[in-house]
């Protein structure tokens, strides 16, 4: 099991530079990767997500890069353009009489002057430096994704243990409960009733009826069985979305036996077994 919270950082230099990585993840409902990095970078986000989503499938992850290259390569000028800027830089000037201030470091900055686009030499060569560091970013932070979700783990296992203890309190008390609404049933009919005769047969019918209103046995049992789906699913890396739909569940049938059951005694156990189940789903939350 992992925790959606993770942290990892790596380092890594060659002879096309220097590069540190950091990786911090926190609670999300889906994957959400943002990389802040320099331009140079940017060239090879795919390949970077695509490493970053091996290890991680829920949550929000930002990736900082800080790079140092040791050489940069020099920029090209496009001299016919830039002509053409010159020339429409002067023609403007004398058509409305406004002074020509276009100097060369203005020129510098109009569009498509400067040509740098990336190689595929350079971007094999920011791939060299980045992968090292990435993965050892990303071993640290599976690592300490890894430990965190070990923690949660046991909470998570004990809250589920909580309700399976309470739930065995329910199914003891579950006969006498009905043995009880039984009796209750039939005292009052025979006392609104009084000196009427009563027919055994209809009366037993209507105390059925009744029982079976208030019987729980099922919603028990498919309870039962959710649990054991839940502890199976502990074993498991990322589990969380499948939890997450248990808990809604499980959820379903403790409201129903509260519902159903007019016992005092299974109302607190219902209680207790509400509670429970509103821990595993606010832990669930972190888990991936």
């Amino acid at each position: 099991m992992l925790s959606q919270t993770g942290y990892g950082k790596g380092t890594n230099e060659n002879q096309t530079g220097k590069i540190t990585i950091e990786i911090k993840s926190v609670n999300g409902k889906f994957l959400d990767i943002a990389l802040k990095a320099p331009r140079q970078i940017l060239c090879i986000e795919e390949e970077i997500k695509k490493e970053i989503q091996k290890v991680a499938t829920r949550g929000t992850v930002e990736v900082r890069v800080n790079l140092e290259l040791k050489s940069a390569s020099v920029p090209e000028v496009n001299i016919d353009l830039a002509k053409e800027y010159a020339k429409l830089a002067k023609n403007l000037s004398k058509e409305v009489g406004i002074k020509n201030d276009l100097g060369v470091s203005k020129m510098l900055n109009l569009p498509d002057i400067l040509s740098g686009a990336e190689t595929e030499t350079a971007k094999e060569e920011i791939l060299s430096l980045v992968l090292p560091a990435l993965k050892e970013a990303l071993k640290m932070f599976e690592k300490f994704k890894q430990k965190e979700g070990k923690n949660m783990q046991k909470d998570l296992e004990s809250f589920g243990t909580e309700i399976a203890e309470k739930l065995k309190e329910v199914k003891a008390r579950v006969p006498k409960m009905l043995k009880e609404n039984q009796g209750k049933m039939r005292s009052r009919i025979s006392e609104l009733l009084g000196s009427i005769e009563l027919d055994e047969a209809k009366l037993a019918n209507e105390i059925a009826f009744f029982v079976d209103r208030v019987d729980i046995n099922e919603e028990i049992k498919r309870l039962e069985s959710h649990l054991e789906q839940y502890f199976n699913l502990m074993q498991q890396k990322t589990p969380g979305k499948q939890i997450e739909f248990l808990s809604q569940e499980m959820t379903r049938e403790i409201n129903t036996m509260g519902a159903k059951s007019n016992d005092i005694e299974i109302t607190k156990c219902v209680l207790a077994m509400k509670n429970s189940n509103e821990k595993i789903k606010e832990q669930m939350r972190n888990i991936e």
